[in-house]
């Protein structure tokens, strides 16, 4: 591992400390909570303010964060590319189970098919990148709705309902709401009942950045072609992706 800057990996340890519940620090409380000698602490402080990293109020001397980040975190959320971060992970991951692998996003009330890679000479799932799906489409549906909030997720239930792809999709709210509960427990998302198309099975993941969740990505196979669950192997591969990725996106620990 390479030497690390002193001063400046202070200087990170005092940004990171504003991301707790606490918005303001006075000098003191950060020298107690970091460890740090008051100079040096004062002096970091200091330069972090002229460049607006920090703020100073002048009433309370208390630090908060300042315009600097806001802007910093704008320009990285615009330049991050899921497609670019996912695309390596998701070729690794169709090597590994010679399955397709999707990635899809969610906005006003579908699915949207960004990105796809397909094993090579194989029978594959057919979907084309833009294409959209319904916004309770097996597990890429679970793995999103999962994680929106009830009210979101009442509100989507009861303008479209439940559709009734095959003879085994779940239509009954109740029970829905019960399986998307599932799926936030284990943090991921299984469709091995044929839920959304026939003789396809997919398990999907999120991908979170600092909002919530981004994207799900997507295994999905023809059921004739493998057991009938996801290998605890191929569980583990997508779920360690997922935080790989996540990590890349800014997602909070």
């Amino acid at each position: 591992m390479s030497s690390l800057v002193s001063a400046v990996d202070r200087a990170i340890h005092i940004l990171k400390a504003f991301a707790a519940n606490k918005d303001e620090y006075s000098l003191t409380e950060l020298c107690v909570l970091l460890n740090l000698n008051k100079s040096t602490a004062h002096d970091i402080l200091n330069t972090l303010c002229q460049h607006q990293f920090l703020l100073r109020d002048q009433q309370s001397r208390k630090y908060r964060l300042g315009p600097a980040l806001i802007r910093l975190g704008h320009l990285a959320h615009e330049q991050m590319d899921i497609r670019r971060i996912a695309r390596p992970y998701m070729e690794a991951l169709m090597q590994q189970t010679s399955k397709s692998v999707l990635l899809g996003t969610f906005y006003n009330g579908q699915i949207t098919l960004i990105d796809k890679v397909d094993p090579v000479g194989r029978l594959h799932v057919s979907a084309a990148i833009g294409q959209q799906i319904p916004f309770s489409a097996g597990s890429f549906g679970k793995v999103f709705l999962a994680w929106k909030s009830e009210a979101e997720v009442d509100r989507l239930l009861a303008e479209r309902g439940l559709t009734a792809f095959t003879p085994a999709s779940i239509i009954d709210p109740q029970a829905y709401k019960a399986e998307l509960a599932k799926v936030r427990q284990q943090g991921y998302a299984i469709d091995d009942q044929e839920e959304y198309l026939l003789g396809v099975k997919a398990i999907s993941v999120p991908l979170r950045d600092f909002q919530g969740v981004a994207a799900a990505m997507t295994i999905a196979g023809f059921t004739s072609r493998s057991s009938q669950q996801p290998s605890q192997a191929t569980i583990t591969a997508i779920t360690q992706v997922a935080v790989e990725i996540s990590q890349q996106l800014g997602a909070q620990d």
